[in-house]
């Protein structure tokens, strides 16, 4: 967020043609007006709305309880690369949700129940089971699954390709809404003048380099909780956090004349700034003529004493 600030802060209106007569000519802010427009606070509701429901997303309809397949990462069963982005992966969710909450929709083995003929095996004469060569053989109850099996298989733990995608594509929501950011005003396009901001792109691509650095580099990744993903995965990351672009392009035809600003958007009261004005004013007109009152004189006398 620092970067970002400093970033959008830096963009000289002298360099960018047509910015700086766009600014002389807009009308002065009057001194109490809020620190966020209408428009500012209809575009951050809607990007925190969409933003939200894409993690949402990312985080509770992706993700499979299944057991690994050519890598911990993937169910088994899936072709690897190929796979399909959203239900290959296996989830990082943590395992009491998965399990408790998710219990009747998830892909675990049902744990063991006469009642229920889809968690066991039950072999009777004459289909009895040998147990050995002395003849002996089992008949009855054959679980499908063991008491800690779906905590066996249940996903790859904290550091998962499944929360690697979530932070990614979070990250990326936020890059490209930077380039939103600079236009406040309800313009439409959003990349006028960005090249003539070096500080601007320098920050932005410097945060894709980190963050490639973050997810794929090893022990670097393990550090930040993350693991590697592969070229289709990275493209998905970016594409969802590119719509930030269009969704910004659609909610310039929205409303904002709703939306009522206040102290909480940073506004201030008129009349409390005037009699704070006015106490500063009046303590700095004491401190005057207190400091214009002449000062007495101290005079040494030649006896030795001091007069004034």
């Amino acid at each position: 967020d620092s970067f970002a600030s400093f970033a959008l802060a830096t963009e000289d209106p002298n360099r960018v043609p047509g910015l700086k007569e766009q600014l002389l000519d807009r009308h002065p802010y009057p001194r109490t007006a809020p620190l966020l427009s209408k428009v500012m606070v209809r575009n951050m509701i809607f990007h925190a709305l969409w933003q939200l429901g894409i993690l949402l997303f990312l985080i509770f309809a992706i993700g499979d309880v299944c057991e690994s397949g050519e890598s911990i990462n993937l169910c088994a069963g899936v072709p690897y690369p190929g796979g399909d982005f959203f239900t290959s992966i296996r989830s990082g969710r943590p395992v009491d949700f998965d399990l408790g909450l998710l219990e009747g929709v998830n892909t675990c083995v049902p744990k063991f129940d006469p009642a229920n003929t889809h968690s066991f095996f039950l072999i009777n004469s004459p289909a009895a089971m040998p147990i050995d060569a002395s003849g002996l053989s089992y008949t009855g109850y054959v679980p499908l699954r063991s008491k800690e099996y779906c905590q066996e298989v249940h996903g790859c733990g904290v550091k998962s390709q499944h929360y690697t995608i979530v932070f990614n594509v979070f990250v990326f929501l936020q890059v490209f809404n930077e380039v939103n950011a600079r236009k406040i005003h309800n313009e439409l396009n959003m990349f006028q003048g960005i090249m003539y901001n070096n500080m601007f792109l320098i920050v932005l691509f410097g945060t894709i380099i980190v963050q490639i650095l973050l997810v794929q580099i090893p022990g670097l990744n393990t550090a930040f909780g993350c693991t590697d993903l592969d070229v289709y995965q990275w493209l998905g990351c970016i594409g969802l956090g590119f719509t930030s672009i269009p969704i910004n392009f659609l909610i310039h035809f929205l409303p904002y004349e709703w939306i009522s600003l206040g102290s909480w958007a940073g506004g201030l009261d008129e009349a409390a700034i005037d009699e704070v004005l006015e106490t500063t004013e009046e303590a700095d007109k004491t401190d005057v003529e207190m400091t214009a009152q002449p000062q007495p004189t101290m005079v040494r006398n030649p006896d030795g004493t001091e007069a004034s």
